[in-house]
């Protein structure tokens, strides 16, 4: 089983961001953290043996990191006493540059975490401005640093690819430059902007620019080269490793492996239903208070369920899914091999390079009519 805890508390809220995620909200962190607490008795007694043997823990947000490295121990302890923690077992806390120094990471390894997922972004400090982190390149490339010295097993670093302002050369530097600090996984994302956030407007205001599509390739492609030619191995759509440091955790996930996610939004996938908590801090914490389900909503996945959501996943892996999982004689399974966005070998299918960058188009044509 895998556990997933939601802390949605940040120091600011970036400017691209639509998370399920609150800024000045401190006065209500211990009143969340007690409901969180709840929810994790709950569980404990809810579930088997069986499931209460954690393979991995992941702590998301939001900004973990809000709270100190020494939080975070006694955290992690709270899991522990409810929960059994497998030998070797992955322990991610994610993690803001502004918030920690070598102390806190110190403190979180002392604590039980092996593993950092770092949120870098960019390694330029006026886009880094723009899209309102609360740190500098500097900092960012000291916390990798400062990771690894404090004894984490490994460090993540996340990058977004497609900034204004940013060309595929000022892409390369961050990419290259988190390799040079450390960083033993990166996970690479396109910048997506959405209704919720605040930077379509700045851009407005700003008469900034988006790179255009095929910038934006360019940026992807490069950068995989880059990382590639660092030893990194791509083993899903947004994520490289070096041998050994892929997140086992989030493996999981692609894999359909059941898990368990605590706190307001956070999903879950036990047996054959998903289902998430709420979305509202106040309303999770008013929940657990009362001892009542804080649930958002569920869904039972049937047989095309199942299937669709194997190929949805398995694509957005290296390894594809079994050919046979699609319609092999569909017109379009063949189409889309001549157009070289996939590849069928040795009987798997999977996205290629350029396949990626449009996996969502690609994914839909192959799921099942």
């Amino acid at each position: 089983m895998r556990l997933y805890v939601h802390w949605p508390f940040c120091v600011s809220r970036c400017t691209y961001c639509d998370f399920n995620t609150r800024a000045g909200a401190g006065r209500h962190m211990r009143e969340y953290m007690a409901a969180l607490l709840t929810e994790l008795d709950f569980w404990s007694t809810l579930l088997d043996e069986e499931r209460r043997r954690l393979d991995s823990v992941y702590l998301g947000g939001g900004t973990p990191s809000i709270l100190s490295g020494a939080e975070v121990s006694r955290l992690l302890d709270q899991v522990r006493s409810r929960f059994v923690l497998g030998e070797g077992a992955e322990v991610t806390v994610e993690v803001n540059p502004a918030t920690w120094k070598a102390n806190d990471l110190l403190a979180a390894c002392a604590g039980g975490a092996n593993r950092f997922s770092i949120g870098v972004q960019s390694l330029h400090d006026p886009v880094l401005r723009l899209l309102g982190r609360a740190h500098d390149a500097a900092s960012a490339l000291e916390c990798i640093e400062e990771a690894h010295a404090a004894g984490a097993a490994s460090v993540s670093a996340d990058l977004i690819y497609g900034l204004p302002g940013e060309d595929t050369a000022m892409q390369l530097d961050s990419v290259r430059g988190v390799i040079a600090a450390g960083a033993r996984h990166v996970s690479l994302y396109g910048l997506s902007l959405s209704r919720g956030s605040r930077l379509p407007g700045i851009l407005r205001e700003s008469g900034k620019k988006l790179p255009g599509d095929d910038e934006m390739a360019d940026q992807y492609l490069a950068s995989c080269a880059a990382l590639e030619a660092a030893g990194f191995a791509q083993y899903e759509i947004s994520n490289f490793a070096l041998p050994g440091h892929h997140s086992r955790h989030n493996l999981g996930y692609w894999a359909r492996d059941e898990y368990l996610g605590v706190g307001a939004g956070a999903h879950s996938f036990l047996g054959d239903c998903r289902f998430h908590n709420t979305r509202s801090i106040l309303s999770y914490i008013s929940a657990m208070r009362g001892g009542r389900p804080a649930s958002g909503g569920w869904e039972r996945l049937g047989a095309i369920e199942r299937r669709e959501e194997e190929i949805i996943l398995g694509l957005r892996t290296a390894s594809g899914v079994p050919a046979d999982a699609l319609d092999a004689g569909d017109d379009r399974l063949e189409d889309l091999v001549d157009l070289g966005l996939l590849l069928v070998s040795g009987g798997r299918a999977r996205l290629t390079r350029r396949g990626m960058l449009v996996s969502n188009a690609v994914i839909t044509e192959l799921l099942p009519a």
